[in-house]
């Protein structure tokens, strides 16, 4: 007996062996459904954080690297594990194929490494265009925590919330993709949805993975309605905005909140775009530091891609007009306390008294001195510079032209893309 038994044991350790090279990444327990979706929302609003990837407690997703596209899709996928909910996209390489929990290349693994491997090979196939494969458009009434907003091949958001005033709260990662804090703004996305024929912008929502091949107008919840009202306003961004809130809104947003609001949003997207300067910097600083074959003096046009500005550029300066708008949309201002509106309309004016100078100050420090952390500039400057088109979008421009702290111009050394 006990010979039969020592027989049996090479033969089950075998077969325990076999099964787990058979490990899924997870294996489904649940299904999608407006029950399931609701959790979601809730998750994101309250689980979704900007240090989600950099939080040293949760091994398994420390500091996984993402831009904007994957962080969208790492927190579906991140929800789906957790809950043993299935996880299906389109494979983005291979159209026709798709990418699911259900892939065992990674059996060899243990789970918590599985999980792992599984986000970064995502990332590696997922972008911003392959969104619209994923996902489809809602009506503006139903934006919830969990969807989003995408412009294909230029940025996309989370959306994690909405304020009582109607308010998107997005969260966005940055390119190019790096283990990193995610941003979180009191705004809305500063797009407007264009594409209205192939309906592959705009504010959407996940397909479930039983629809996931079905086309985007046979989605449960699928509208088309943004696009028109976006063509309706004639791509007006306040007007278009200004509909959102009002279709989400739980109360009117007083002026004054409105413009701190924006001001907050101007802040932060200028704040941003130190983080892409510094690192397309920092990337140049090591390119031309190579020594041997690697060694280059230009990007080359991937490179390039990565940390030119020109896009980003644009909806700042569109921002700043926005701004603007809103500034002098409140009437007289009295005299006497320096109000958000105020300050608003000072962002706009060549000399201004020293006390208000001193709160765009406080307001908002813009570090575009990367040698000298106690030099910054304020938004009121960063409009001159953008104003008199002093700024580059060129990642192989020095930081003064960068940002327009030199009268000198940029003279091109390298090929642009």
């Amino acid at each position: 007996m006990k010979n039969k038994i020592l027989l049996l044991i090479p033969l089950l350790l075998f077969a325990f062996w076999s099964a787990s090279l058979q490990a899924a990444v997870w294996k489904s327990q649940n299904n999608w459904s407006k029950t399931w979706e609701t959790k979601y929302q809730n998750w994101v609003a309250n689980n979704w954080k900007p240090n989600f990837f950099m939080n040293p407690n949760n091994q398994k997703y420390y500091r996984i690297p993402h831009d904007c596209a994957d962080a969208i899709y790492l927190m579906r996928l991140v929800f789906s594990y957790e809950n043993k909910l299935p996880f299906v996209i389109n494979n983005a390489n291979r159209p026709g194929k798709l990418l699911s929990n259900k892939m065992k290349q990674w059996d060899h693994l243990s789970e918590p490494q599985r999980i792992r491997q599984f986000m970064l090979y995502i990332n590696d196939r997922v972008g911003t265009r392959s969104l619209a494969k994923d996902t489809y458009p809602i009506p503006l009434s139903q934006i919830r925590a969990g969807d989003l907003y995408v412009e294909p091949g230029s940025h996309s958001y989370q959306i994690i919330g909405i304020t009582d005033t109607g308010i998107t709260v997005i969260m966005s990662s940055t390119t190019p993709a790096s283990p990193k804090m995610m941003i979180k703004l009191y705004a809305y996305p500063f797009f407007i949805p264009k594409d209205k024929k192939n309906m592959t912008d705009g504010y959407r929502r996940f397909k479930w993975p039983r629809n996931i091949l079905k086309p985007m107008n046979k989605q449960p919840g699928f509208s088309a309605e943004q696009y028109a009202i976006a063509a309706k306003t004639e791509y007006n961004y306040v007007a278009f905005t200004d509909i959102i809130a009002k279709k989400l809104r739980r109360r009117p947003e007083p002026i004054g909140e409105k413009t701190k609001r924006v001001l907050l949003g101007l802040c932060a997207f200028a704040k941003e775009r130190v983080n892409y300067v510094n690192d397309g910097l920092k990337y140049l600083h090591k390119l031309r530091s190579t020594r041997g074959r690697g060694a280059r003096y230009c990007m080359n046009a991937q490179e390039y891609d990565y940390y030119s500005t020109p896009s980003r550029d644009k909806r700042l300066k569109r921002y700043f007009q926005e701004v603007l708008n809103i500034a002098y949309s409140g009437g007289v201002i009295k005299e006497g306390k320096i109000t958000p509106q105020l300050m608003a309309r000072a962002i706009f004016h060549d000399d201004v008294p020293p006390e208000i100078e001193q709160a765009l100050d406080q307001h908002c420090r813009i570090a575009a001195y990367p040698d000298d952390d106690r030099k910054y500039i304020n938004l009121r400057q960063l409009w001159e510079s953008i104003a008199k088109g002093k700024i580059s979008s060129d990642p192989h421009a020095p930081y003064q032209n960068r940002w327009g702290l030199t009268e000198k111009p940029y003279v091109k050394q390298c090929r642009t893309f």
